[in-house]
């Protein structure tokens, strides 16, 4: 008999679509979790730059995971769902609900050339104007131009665009909506300072604002679960569902992290330095990614590099088979020998470089060295990307005292003291809890009346990890890091005209 079957609870379901899958928990109102699952659904890459999912693949997946987590904890005992995601993802829906053509995910980058167009077509600074952000492929605006150009057909046929986590809700629900989290990251078509959409973005990327749907916040119950849902999930008729927002926003919200002063270091596929700030400013820092908070008032900047897919592309390709454990020993075992300098640009790179042709840099290697010491710098690398950021970030008056880890690559111990010596600061890791289904969890609470403060995961944390930074080690990355800006000056220019792969 499952969990919770015949007696009273107040459960709260967190699901959510990750860039590699799609997770889901049952937690209670002390954070614990009664019942959790996941499926991988991995994001297929072409060329080009091009990074597409199934949408539909997603809500298949979601049903499997809500029917195996079901058999452990009763689904009629959950009070309040919230879902969060990746983004900005653009997933067409039609008038009936279908998919449209597969997801374009945060990663695709295909966008380059509209992107440009419309920073043209907008005016010097509008589109930062605008939307608090600059005018890049990795942002939605673009991405629903370049199917404009190339596609219009989609668009003709699409009802509503909708972020990752809207689709899953509207699955539920049959409501379409948006919270400003996610919103922020579809510039130019939305505006920081209303907190609404903007037509003259959205006219600048030739989007019909009728695509847009409506804007709420994060926490706010946008609709209940429908009986065919109900039917398809097993979960309850009539369960409140509130907006949810972005897998970033939700981390942090997930690791206590609210006020200004504080950080989250999101170590998913995607690696985000997720910092608060009271208010928007007068002029958004457009070298950093700058959204909403999620739960709260709060405004978050954020500086956002590759983290868990470079450290699975080193392994699957000169170390298939390994553990992560067996890996992080290796590079321990070299920890005190020089190794090479690495710009981890697999993928371009984004905050603060906004440079979609960055390929990856393994620099000064020689006959010594070894997979450990690739691995170890490549940790390395990562560490050194968000110092940047975080750089970038004191330039405009932030100053951080402390930091919390969280998701997955935030079990590596090695990684972690990297982090901390890179960045200065001290570091914080709940080995059981924080991390996204935390955050979204706090959301359901918050929307069902049944949490009260947004800071609620603070309590949920449990056993602490705390790294404190090595003085020696923060020296030295502090120098890498000077020479790995001079690197970066240095070769730039041969990744473009030309280049084998630029997007």
């Amino acid at each position: 008999m499952p969990e919770g079957q015949g007696r009273a609870k107040s459960w709260l379901l967190a699901i959510d679509v990750g860039t590699t899958g799609v997770r889901a928990a049952v937690l209670d109102l002390a954070g614990r979790a009664v019942a959790e699952a996941g499926e991988d659904c991995e994001p297929r890459a072409q060329g080009d730059g091009q990074v597409e999912a199934d949408a539909e693949g997603w809500w298949e997946a979601a049903r499997r995971i809500l029917g195996r987590i079901g058999q452990r904890a009763a689904l009629s005992q959950v009070e309040a769902i919230a879902v969060t995601g990746q983004a900005p993802t653009a997933v067409l829906v039609d008038a009936d609900g279908r998919i449209v053509r597969p997801a374009i995910v945060w990663l695709d980058v295909r966008a380059a050339a509209e992107a440009r167009a419309l920073g043209t077509s907008l005016g010097p600074g509008r589109a930062e104007a605008i939307g608090g952000n600059r005018m890049h492929a990795y942002y939605l605006g673009p991405k629903l131009a370049w199917l404009r150009a190339h596609e219009p057909r989609s668009l003709e046929r699409a009802a509503a665009v909708l972020q990752s986590h809207a689709f899953l809700a509207f699955r539920l629900t049959g409501e379409a909506a948006c919270d400003p989290s996610t919103a922020m990251l579809c510039a130019p078509l939305f505006d920081a300072r209303t907190l609404g959409w903007s037509r003259e973005g959205a006219r600048a990327a030739g989007v019909d604002f009728r695509l847009l749907p409506r804007i709420a916040p994060s926490h706010e119950v946008i609709g209940r679960v429908t009986r065919a849902a109900a039917t398809a999930t097993g979960l309850r008729e009539g369960t409140p569902v509130v907006t949810g927002g972005g897998d970033f926003a939700a981390s942090a919200l997930g690791a206590g992290v609210v006020d200004p002063g504080e950080a989250c270091l999101m170590l998913g596929t995607a690696g985000n330095l997720l910092m608060p700030v009271a208010g928007p400013r007068a002029s958004f820092d457009t070298r950093l990614i700058n959204s909403h908070h999620v739960g709260c008032e709060h405004w978050l900047s954020l500086g956002g590099t590759l983290c868990g897919a470079a450290l699975r592309w080193f392994r699957d390709a000169f170390a298939p088979g390994q553990s992560w454990e067996a890996l992080d020993e290796e590079a321990a075992a070299v920890s005190a020998a020089p190794r090479p300098i690495v710009l981890p640009y697999l993928q371009g790179e984004r905050t603060p470089l906004w440079d979609e042709s960055a390929r990856a840099v393994f620099f000064g290697m020689d006959l010594t060295h070894t997979r450990g010491h690739l691995y170890l710098a490549l940790l390395e690398g990562i560490a050194l990307g968000f110092r940047h950021c975080m750089v970038v970030a004191e330039e405009s008056g932030l100053r951080l005292e402390r930091v919390v880890a969280a998701n997955g690559a935030g079990r590596s111990a090695l990684l972690r003291q990297s982090l901390s010596d890179a960045l200065g600061v001290p570091l914080t890791y709940a080995r059981a809890g924080g991390g996204t289904l935390a955050g979204a969890a706090v959301l359901a609470g918050l929307g069902a009346g049944l949490v009260s403060d947004p800071r609620a995961a603070r309590a949920w944390q449990g056993e602490l990890v705390v790294h404190a930074p090595n003085p020696r080690e923060h020296a030295r990355l502090v120098d890498v890091f000077a020479r790995r800006v001079s690197l970066y000056a240095a070769v730039r220019d041969c990744w473009r005209d030309g280049a084998p792969h630029t997007a």
